[in-house]
């Protein structure tokens, strides 16, 4: 079997290849950058990776080629889209620009043109299947319910402007594979989550984003409040020091719940449900999430436990901020629009490809305080 796979150097991306050659597949990676600089972001973050176990020639028979979703015909020659198109069985698209502060037209660009562009060099590969990653966050602001794989519709609008052009995205694979009678299959996983924070320059999870918000803009306020202190009045008396107990209210519900799924276990699924799926024409939709949600308590729970002395709870009207607490909303307003989902995720689809696979562990308090990067020493001082 043949892939081409788009995002390899990406955190879900980089676990992907790795299950594809675990399973013996040819794979060529197709990115930014030159073959020599590709092979190198993609060796640092696949072998980093614990499992599953590879070959130990697995990395050396990947195929890397140059390519820009942003670029007129993926920015390919003809020699190149000829080489990658020969025998292709399989095109993994999984790269896109996930920021949920972007510009609308880069997002645009990036998610529903590139895709368009894959999709072109697709149609040069008529035996091929096209599997795209989207995401469970299609759903837009459905904040209850139970979302069915089957549903595809923006009668609720949308949180972020990145979920809307996965949306988008997923509309035109519709399109594509119903004009040309072609197979296709979406994941959409949820929040992807792991207890092993990579090292520094490999791909990171979008947790990190929560820590250092609460970095720069929690504890470095308060940094900033005792160094004034310093500053004005000397070095600090008993009667100045800053509480051992930090508290921060955030407006979101105290009830809602987010889907955390574990990244590896998404793409041992995802490659294992690929493998056992019937090609037939047509797009095929799997929900890659986890089968219980996570409180936003838990999740607070274990940024106190990460970050000792700060304890942050939910109110559903912020009266009164505080200037942490209004800094925290300007900055985090985007990822805090997640607070108020209480909507679980239909998985018949998934579980009918990988029925045999157990189900994920639990994404607990103490996995969340090693995913936000293990316990610290207390704030105080």
């Amino acid at each position: 079997m043949s892939v081409l796979l788009t995002g390899a150097t990406g955190f879900l991306g980089c676990r992907i290849l790795r299950e594809l050659l675990a399973r013996g597949e040819e794979v060529t990676v197709l990115g930014r950058g030159t073959p020599d600089e590709l092979r190198a972001r993609v060796d640092a973050a696949v072998t980093w990776l614990e499992a599953p176990p590879l070959a130990a020639d697995a990395l050396a028979g990947v195929r890397y080629v140059s390519g820009d979703l942003t670029q007129p015909g993926l920015g390919l020659t003809p020699g190149d889209r000829a080489r990658v198109t020969e025998g292709l069985t399989a095109l993994w698209h999984c790269a896109a620009m996930i920021a949920l502060e972007a510009e609308p037209a880069a997002l645009h660009h990036v998610n529903v043109i590139g895709t368009r562009r894959v999709l072109e060099l697709a149609d040069e590969a008529p035996g091929s299947r096209v599997i795209f990653v989207s995401t469970a966050y299609v759903a837009g602001r459905r904040r209850t319910g139970h979302v069915r794989e089957t549903d595809l519709r923006d009668g609720d609008g949308f949180q972020t402007l990145y979920e809307e052009s996965k949306y988008t995205a997923e509309r035109l694979l519709h399109a594509w594979a119903r004009e040309g009678d072609r197979d296709a299959t979406v994941f959409r996983p949820s929040l992807l989550v792991t207890d092993r924070p990579a090292p520094e320059g490999l791909p990171g999870q979008p947790t990190d984003v929560a820590v250092r918000l609460i970095e720069n803009v929690l504890l470095g306020r308060a940094a900033e409040q005792d160094a004034m202190r310093a500053l004005l009045g000397g070095p600090r008396s008993a009667d100045t020091r800053r509480p051992e107990i930090m508290q921060y209210r955030v407006e979101g519900d105290p009830e809602g719940a987010l889907n955390l799924l574990q990244a590896d276990y998404a793409a041992h699924a995802m490659v294992l449900a690929a493998s056992r799926d019937e090609p037939a024409p047509g797009v095929r939709t799997l929900h890659v999430t986890h089968p219980q949600t996570v409180r936003l308590s838990t999740m607070a729970t274990a940024l106190r436990t990460r970050f000792p002395g700060l304890l942050i709870r939910f109110t559903p009207v912020l009266s009164h901020p505080t200037m942490p607490e209004r800094l925290l909303a300007k900055h985090g307003t985007r990822l805090l629009t997640f607070s108020a989902h209480r909507r679980t995720y239909d998985r018949s689809n998934l579980l009918a490809a990988v029925g045999d696979l157990p189900v994920p562990d639990p994404v607990d308090h103490d996995y969340l305080v090693r995913a936000f990067g293990g316990a610290k020493a207390p704030l105080h001082v």
